[in-house]
Parts: C-alpha cells; sequence; structure tokens
C-alpha cells in the first residue's frame, strides 16, 4: 500500500502548496509511483545579489513563480537585486543538487533590465531524485527584494506568491496568480491578479485593477480608476477622477469620487460622496447611496434601494425590493417600482414615483408630486405645487397640499385635509372625507360615505348607495355653487348663513327639511323642494332616490 506524506513544506507558501498539490494529486491518478520512505526534511537556502544601473525611462521586468517579490522605490539610478533560493529535501545532497540547478537571469538591454527565475524541469518521474516525496509539493521557492528609481517603468509577472511594491511612481504592470498584490505610492498602474486579493493605497496616474477571486481594495488614486472583479468584495476611496467599477459576486463600497459608475451581480452596493455623476446597475443586492453631487441613475432587481443627499437629477428603476430615499435636491425625482414600498422624504424637484405593489409614503416633497401604485396605499403630506394620486386597491390619505389635488382609488378610502388648491377624488368602492380645501371639490364614489367640511369653492358630489354629508364656508366672493347627488342614503348640506342660493331638492322616498328660512316658488312637497334661500343666486342641488335631505346652517 502506497503512502502518501503530507507534511507541509515551510520553504513554499501555502498558496502554492495547495495548487501544487492540486497539480500532484492529478498527476499521480495518471502515473503509479512508489512512496519515498519518511526522512528529516533538509532545508537549504542561497542568497543572490547583483546591482545595475537603470537609465531615465528604463524599465524593470522581473519573472518569477513559487516566490514572494518585493520590490521598492530608492534614490539614485540603481537596480539592486537581492533575492534568496529556497529549496527542502529529504536528502541533503539531493535537495543541495536542486538548490544549484535553480538560476537567476539577469540581462540589461536598451529598455532596461530583465530578472527571471529559471527552475529546472522537475517531472513526477525523478521527484525522488530530489528528495521530494510522493503526494508532497515542489518544496522550493525564490523570493526577490528588489530595488529601483523610484521613477522606474515596472512589469512584474509572477505565480503562487505574493507581490508588493512601494515608491515607484513610474507606470507599473503587475500580472500575478495564486497570491495577494500590495502596491503603495505607485504611478500609473495596471494589476492583473487570478486567484489573490489587490491592495493598492496611493497611486499618482490612471489604474486599472483586474481581479477574478480575491477581495480588491483602492484608494488615493490621483486619476481615473478602472476596475474589475469576479468573485470578492470591492473598496473603493479617495479617487480623484472617475472610478468605474464592475463587480461580480461580492459587496462594492465606493467613497468620495469625482465620478462613479458601478455594476455588480450578486452583491450589495454602497456609495458615499461622489462629486460629479452616479451610474449604479446591481441584480441582486441592497444599494445605499449618499453625498452625490451631480445626477444618478440606479437599476436593481432584488434588493432595497437607499439614497440621501442628492443633488442632480435622480431616476431609479427596481423590481423586487423598498426604496427610501430623503434630502433629493435635483431638477426631478423618478422611481418604478414593481414589487416593494416607497418612502420619500424632502424632495426638491419635480416627483414621479410608481410601483406596482407596494404602498407610497411621501413627505415634504417641495415640486409637482405623481404617485401610482396598483396594490398598496398612498400617503402624502407637505407637497405645496399639488399631487396626482392614483391607486387600484389601497387607502389615499393627503395632508398640507399647496395646490391641486387628484386622488382615485377602487378599493380603499381617500382622506385629504388642507388642501390650498381644488380637489378632485374618485372611488368606486370607499368613503372620501374632506376637510379644509380652498377650492373647489369634486368627488365621486360609490357603497360608501362622503364627508367634506370646510370647503371653500364649488362642491359637486356623485355618489351612489352611501350617505353624503358636506358643509360649506363663505366664499370671499362670488357663488359657489354646490351639487349633491346620492341613492339609498342621506344628503346634509351645511351653507354659510347670509349667502343666497337658488335651492333645488329632490327624493323619491324620503323627507326634505331646512333650517335655513327657504322662499318657495312653483310646486312644494315633502320630498321635492324648489325655491331661494336668503337673495338667491348660488345654485344648490340636492338629488336623492331614497334618502332624506337637510338642509342646515353652517357653524
Amino acid at each position: 500500500m502506497t503512502r502518501i506524506l503530507t507534511r507541509a513544506c515551510p520553504a513554499l507558501p501555502r498558496y502554492a502548496r495547495r495548487a501544487a498539490g492540486t497539480i500532484a494529486a492529478l498527476l499521480l491518478t495518471t502515473f503509479p509511483v512508489s512512496a519515498v520512505p519518511g526522512a528529516a526534511q533538509q532545508e537549504l537556502s542561497r542568497d543572490f545579489q547583483k546591482t545595475l544601473s537603470l537609465g531615465a525611462g528604463q524599465s524593470v521586468r522581473i519573472e518569477n513563480k513559487f516566490g514572494e517579490v518585493r520590490v521598492h522605490g530608492e534614490a539614485g539610478r540603481d537596480v539592486k537585486i537581492a533575492a534568496k533560493i529556497h529549496v527542502q529535501g529529504d536528502d541533503r545532497d539531493r535537495a543541495q543538487s536542486l538548490l544549484d540547478k535553480i538560476q537567476i537571469n539577469v540581462e540589461q538591454t536598451g529598455q532596461g533590465v530583465r530578472v527571471a527565475t529559471v527552475y529546472p524541469d522537475v517531472h513526477l518521474l525523478n521527484l525522488e531524485k530530489f528528495g521530494l516525496r510522493i503526494g508532497g509539493k515542489p518544496s522550493y521557492s525564490v523570493d526577490y527584494d528588489v530595488a529601483v528609481p523610484p521613477d522606474a517603468v515596472l512589469a512584474i509577472k509572477n505565480s503562487f506568491g505574493s507581490v508588493n511594491t512601494t515608491g515607484v511612481h513610474g507606470n507599473a504592470d503587475l500580472d500575478n496568480s495564486h497570491g495577494p498584490i500590495t502596491v503603495r505610492d505607485s504611478g500609473p498602474s495596471r494589476l492583473n491578479n487570478s486567484f489573490g486579493s489587490i491592495d493598492l493605497a496611493g497611486a499618482a496616474g490612471d489604474t486599472y485593477i483586474n481581479d477574478n477571486n480575491g477581495s480588491v481594495q483602492a484608494s488615493d488614486v490621483k486619476g481615473a480608476l478602472d476596475l474589475r472583479n469576479r468573485f470578492g468584495n470591492v473598496t473603493v476611496r479617495n479617487i480623484q477622477g472617475a472610478a468605474s467599477i464592475v463587480g461580480g459576486n461580492g459587496a462594492v463600497t465606493v467613497s468620495d469620487a469625482g465620478s462613479a459608475t458601478v455594476t455588480t451581480s450578486f452583491g450589495s452596493a454602497e456609495v458615499r460622496n461622489i462629486r460629479g455623476d452616479l451610474t449604479l446597475h446591481d441584480n441582486n443586492g441592497n444599494v445605499d447611496i449618499s453625498g452625490i453631487g451631480g445626477a444618478v441613475e440606479i437599476s436593481n432587481s432584488f434588493g432595497d434601494v437607499a439614497f440621501s443627499d442628492v443633488k442632480g437629477r435622480f431616476h431609479c428603476t427596481t423590481s423586487n425590493g423598498r426604496v427610501k430615499g430623503s434630502s433629493a435636491g435635483g431638477s426631478a425625482v423618478t422611481i418604478r417600482n414593481a414589487f416593494g414600498n416607497i418612502d420619500l422624504d424632502n424632495i426638491l424637484g419635480t416627483l414621479d414615483a410608481e410601483t406596482s405593489n407596494g404602498k407610497i409614503t411621501v413627505h415634504d416633497a417641495r415640486g409637482a408630486a405623481t404617485l401610482k401604485t396598483s396594490f398598496g396605499s398612498i400617503e402624502a403630506s407637505g407637497i405645496p405645487k399639488g399631487i396626482r394620486a392614483v391607486t387600484g386597491n389601497g387607502g389615499i390619505v393627503l395632508a398640507d397640499i399647496g395646490g391641486d389635488a387628484y386622488a382615485k382609488t377602487s378599493f380603499g378610502s381617500i382622506s385629504a385635509e388642507r388642501i390650498a388648491g381644488n380637489l378632485t377624488a374618485e372611488n368606486a368602492n370607499g368613503s372620501i372625507t374632506a376637510r379644509t380645501v380652498k377650492g373647489d371639490a369634486g368627488v365621486q364614489t360609490s357603497f360608501a360615505g362622503v364627508t367634506l367640511e370646510s370647503i371653500g369653492g364649488k362642491i359637486v358630489v356623485d355618489n351612489q348607495n352611501g350617505a353624503i354629508s358636506v358643509t360649506a364656508v363663505r366664499p370671499a366672493s362670488g357663488c359657489r355653487d354646490i351639487s349633491l347627488k346620492t341613492s339609498f342614503s342621506s344628503i346634509r348640506v351645511r351653507i354659510p348663513d347670509g349667502v343666497g342660493y337658488n335651492v333645488s331638492a329632490r327624493t323619491s322616498f324620503g323627507r326634505i327639511s331646512s333650517e335655513m328660512p327657504v322662499t318657495s316658488t312653483g310646486s312644494m312637497g315633502g320630498d321635492s323642494l324648489n325655491g331661494t334661500i336668503g337673495s338667491g343666486g348660488c345654485s344648490l342641488q340636492l338629488t336623492d332616490a331614497n334618502g332624506s335631505v337637510e338642509i342646515a346652517k353652517a357653524p
């Protein structure tokens, strides 16, 4: 029976050991190999050092695998290469033989300096020759520590190891796989990684970052940022130019950028303090934005949307989540939602909000408001320029409307208070209540009562199968006609003293009564009344099919 030894190899980074272990496992399924008896591991190392001069504008290129690469900027024109070669094996002589075979090639050309690690061609069939245990991992690595002039152009390609650069201000192109990339105080940079994180802080130019499987952090970029990531969280902070971010399966956090474009699929998005415009597309995550100096465009599918302190135009389209926002100061706010509530406060521009299956709540919208839902209620207050509220199956509550108000529902009540303009209310199966309306009131409903109090303008009520109770106030000038109609219920109207009305009241199965003196004209009976109150002038028409009609004096 073959015994596979899996003791860790200290000379090799853990991410390299994992990947190499996977490769070894695949090879073992193809070639049967006998195990090497266990023995004490021999760890050997060799140092490499070389110094060359680098001209202005020239590049330093480093190619490595199985080890870390560290590069830092240092005053002067020298490139100082320091490397340590590590080998581990079961036998000292064999380990020494492998150590001798690992070479570092350094070339200097007109373009700059090229440094490359050259490993021996170690196949599965000669692993034992070098004292490497079957089922183990290639126990060798090379670590670099290189000093370069601060203005050097830098290119690094590494795998199975970390890459770290500090204080190199020339263009940088870093390509790594199976290990983290860490960059500090760089120039314009291009960073690419396959399996590992990327951490950038301080870049004096435009920066491109691409990562497939790791978290990404980028901050203090004095230029534009173009960032792509597939599996991992993204954190971006303090970008002087535009930030373009494409995430796949992780949270995205952005703060302090000139402008931002964010696209992600499965993760939340949080954006703060963008000086210009923001465009954000998310499919399956919550969205939270604040402090946006320009226009905002948001689309989302499955997740809540929250926004605050937006200076420009705001447009949001979402499908399955709540929308909550405040302090939008742009010219217009437009929201389209399918399954979720909309809750808004302190909207300075015009408002157009629509949802299919949710409640709409709006407080303090300084522009005109249009609100629409299918299966949900509407509550709105503090709308100085008027409102249009329409729902299919929910109640409507309006208060402190500075202009005209239009409310329509099918299955729910309508309540309106302190309307500075005209009120139009349409209902099919619910009550309508309005108080303190300075303008006209036009009301239509059925199967529910209507109550109107302190109505300053013309009043028209068309009801079926519901009572009507109306109180008019003295008009400042001219006439304010009143027309009330219902069936199978009562009508009670209170009119101000000292205002003349031409009265026409009829009912089929009920009586007509009046507290106000009526001068009759024509025929008069218990179910009809035609005449004048005072000197006449305003029209008072009361029609009831099967109920009592009462005229009273307004308090």
